[in-house]
């Protein structure tokens, strides 16, 4: 008969004696005494202890029941009770594996899910939740990064974190090529240097500008839109080296709310102080009653006159000779917006018959000017500072637009009216010259084509008047009334004047 070990012998003698009644019990394979807490106390230090194994569940388990199932190689225990048993697995072969602190899911083919139990979404992580109490699916206490190991270096895609420390704001970032392209800030500065946006912009297509704006639905709303409540700039910048430009409505800004549209040379809307504001380039107006007025402050506007000749009667200006074109001397100005007309110098001279001239108006920008100037011519004689009871026979005035060119070349652009002065006819065999005053004003308009640096001047000629006996004279221009001698003058507008805007 062979010898039963210990162990053996106990457990034959519990299975005929049924139920006994102890205070505790210990099974070993060495003297033990049992734990005072343990109704069962199975001890060694050098075996383990082997729970039933089987490929199938029991039938009518009581709770708790415990074994090993062969087919799933894990443990399984009823959490139910025997009628409805519910086989909870408490373990499954080697998914999980530890090292150091670090715990792994070491089965690349499984997927771990939190949550309501669903069909496998192929994530290797999945938080979900079905509809029902608001509550948190989620948290991350600390940094998350997303990498790319594809590639034996690796690359980091994302990560989000505290930018910099817990004084610091959270930051969303996403990376291309190991450099963040896209950081998004809950509170500092954002940017966005990952590649075009297109928003609106169908998949199938791609963006053509840094932002993209396609509106797919055929709405009459604008694309882009911005939102300023309250008074002051609802604005747009645009920057290039050295350089900076504003767009936008400015409000409340000559004490009412009329939303002027302005272009500005400068990092901000400037309000309309006056029609000299360096800064706007262009404004629409919309004050009433009169909206919609467009004005570009930068185009050149300037009119200049000439006044009252110091050396003779009032109302007396420069003396033109007979037959020679000759430059307008022009010595005031009602308004020069950006300084380009050269006047004569007080105490002057004025130009002989033909030029150079001394008065003009200097181009800065190329484009079209549009150029009107009048003048009036008196039958006077300048040297003797009498009237002319006998002009030449037809006489005429004339008035002309001039270009100088930044070489010097003069030519005449276009000529205005050429007004006959007086008239000689035959009255009982003799003849009778008459004048004709009140038909020597002529005048001339034209739109000029202008390079930068060229010149405008505005020209005169008259052949009514050669002097006593053709010695060669000269009458003046008419600048004012020609009142008589000793009468105040009247404070009227001169009767020579020119006046040049852009118009392009």
């Amino acid at each position: 008969m062979k010898k039963l070990n210990f162990i053996s012998v106990v457990l034959a003698f519990f299975l005929i004696a049924g139920t006994i009644n102890a205070q505790n019990t210990c099974i070993s394979d060495v003297v033990h005494a049992a734990d005072a807490s343990a109704v069962l106390d199975v001890y060694s230090t050098t075996r383990g202890m082997l729970v039933p194994r089987m490929n199938i569940a029991p039938l009518t388990p009581a709770n708790g029941l415990t074994y090993y199932n062969t087919a799933s190689n894990s443990f399984f225990y009823n959490a139910g009770s025997s009628a409805a048993p519910t086989w909870t697995e408490l373990s499954y072969g080697n998914l999980w594996s530890r090292t150091g602190t670090d715990t792994y899911l070491t089965n690349l083919g499984d997927n771990a899910v939190i949550g309501t139990n669903l069909n496998p979404f192929g994530y290797k992580f999945y938080v979900h939740q079905l509809p029902g109490p608001a509550m948190t699916n989620s948290r991350f206490d600390g940094q998350v990064e997303f990498w790319d190991n594809s590639t034996a270096a690796g690359l980091m895609l994302g990560d989000i974190n505290d930018f910099g420390g817990p004084a610091a704001n959270g930051v969303l970032q996403l990376y291309f090529g190991g450099n963040a392209g896209i950081r998004l800030l809950a509170n500092g500065n954002s940017y966005l240097n990952g590649g075009m946006i297109g928003i609106g912009v169908p998949m199938a297509l791609a963006p053509i500008t840094n932002v993209h704006l396609f509106d797919n639905f055929g709405n009459i709303m604008p694309q882009f839109f911005i939102d300023q409540p309250g008074p002051g700039n609802a604005s747009i910048g645009y920057g290039i080296p050295g350089r900076n430009y504003a767009v936008g409505l400015v409000q409340d800004s000559q004490g009412f709310m009329n939303d002027n549209y302005k272009i500005c040379d400068g990092p901000m809307l400037t309000p309309p102080l006056n029609y000299l504001d360096p800064f706007t380039m262009m404004e629409i107006h919309n004050e009433n009653p009169q909206p919609g007025i467009i004005d570009f402050n930068h185009q050149s506007r300037a009119k200049a006159y000439q006044g009252q000749n110091p050396f003779k009667p009032f109302g007396w200006g420069q003396p033109i000779p007979y037959r020679i074109w000759t430059p307008v001397d022009f010595d005031n100005v009602m308004y020069d917006e950006h300084v380009e007309f050269t006047l004569l110098l007080a105490g002057g001279v004025y130009s002989g018959g033909g030029g150079p001239a001394q008065a003009y108006f200097k181009v800065f920008e190329e484009g079209y000017y549009q150029v009107n100037a009048r003048t009036d011519f008196l039958l006077k004689d300048y040297e003797w500072e009498e009237d002319i009871y006998n002009p030449l026979d037809s006489g005429y005035v004339s008035i002309a637009v001039v270009v100088t060119n930044a070489a010097g070349i003069t030519t005449m652009y276009g000529q205005g009216n050429k007004l006959q002065g007086s008239v000689m006819f035959f009255a009982a065999g003799e003849e009778v010259h008459v004048s004709l005053p009140n038909n020597l004003a002529p005048n001339v308009s034209d739109v000029v084509y202008l390079q930068q640096g060229d010149r405008i001047e505005i020209w005169v000629w008259q052949s009514l008047w050669n002097g006593w006996g053709g010695a060669g004279g000269w009458i003046p221009l008419r600048v004012g009334p020609n009142n008589e001698p000793g009468l105040a003058p009247e404070p009227v507008p001169s009767q020579t004047f020119v006046s040049i805007h852009k118009s392009s």
